[in-house]
């Protein structure tokens, strides 16, 4: 914990300070690199990992996107460079589930229209970090998953250890929104099921996507809301198909919390 926050205070004091000597000296003794949250949150250990795991589908989008992008920051130590300086990624198997392939599911980290964006910008010390997702025709039945890794090149070494890693997990189906998160689940959708999202889809004719839940999830008034129009349509639903209350496909009751 006081390494990651002695290595985010040193990146943003660079920042802003970086024609001022350092006083941070951890992580001083070369240039090295982790991922981290988004600076508005880089002094809040409560989000150090928060964006370890993106979801994405391209289940809202129409036949004509063939491919889309997600992005992680990233943040150097070490002061600023009069150079650009490249980093390098890898690819990390996870065991149980379905890797991506580079080049069918994602764009692989050596392809030349990507490679060149692996950069930390001279005068710079933060880079988002773009991974190109295709969409290929097999993620209408399933879900992949890309694990990324730093590696240490001529310009960087290594950071913290647990902030070497992220996750992407994208599919062309209905799935998880990353904003459906524990506390969403405990306070206000409850457990995640795609039969669940699809009817609250249904009922409010709001997609209930990323974007969705997070432009309304601060606004306890407007969650209210709807959390009230989900539940009189479960009701309803029960009523009107007595003895078959509604069920998710793994035969679970739909209920709200």
């Amino acid at each position: 914990m006081k390494a990651y926050s002695y290595f985010l205070i040193a990146c943003i004091s660079t920042m802003i300070y970086s024609c001022k000597k350092n006083p941070y000296m951890y992580f001083q003794d070369i240039a090295r690199l982790q991922f981290g949250p988004d600076v508005s949150r880089i002094y809040d250990n409560n989000y150090r990992l928060s964006d370890s795991l993106k979801r994405y589908t391209f289940y809202y989008e129409g036949k004509e996107i063939q491919q889309d992008t997600v992005f992680f920051d990233l943040y150097a130590s070490g002061g600023v460079s009069a150079h650009d300086r490249s980093f390098q990624l890898v690819q990390e198997d996870i065991p149980g589930v379905m890797n991506a392939i580079p080049g069918k599911h994602y764009k692989a980290f050596s392809d030349p229209t990507v490679v060149t964006e692996y950069v930390i910008n001279a005068g710079k010390v933060r880079a988002s970090v773009p991974i190109v997702l295709l969409r290929e025709p097999s993620l209408k039945e399933s879900t992949v998953s890309l694990k990324l890794k730093l590696v240490a090149n001529d310009n960087f070494g290594l950071g913290e250890t647990n902030n070497l890693w992220r996750k992407v997990e994208w599919t062309d189906r209905l799935s998880q929104p990353t904003q459906w998160d524990a506390s969403i689940t405990q306070y206000h959708l409850g457990n995640y099921s795609i039969k669940k999202h699809q009817f609250i889809i249904d009922v409010t004719g709001q997609k209930w996507d990323d974007e969705f839940i997070k432009s309304i999830r601060t606004d306890n008034g407007l969650l209210s809301y709807w959390k009230s129009v989900i539940s009189i349509a479960v009701v309803n639903y029960n009523i009107e198909h007595p003895g078959e209350p509604l069920r998710d496909e793994n035969r679970e009751l739909i209920v709200f919390p």
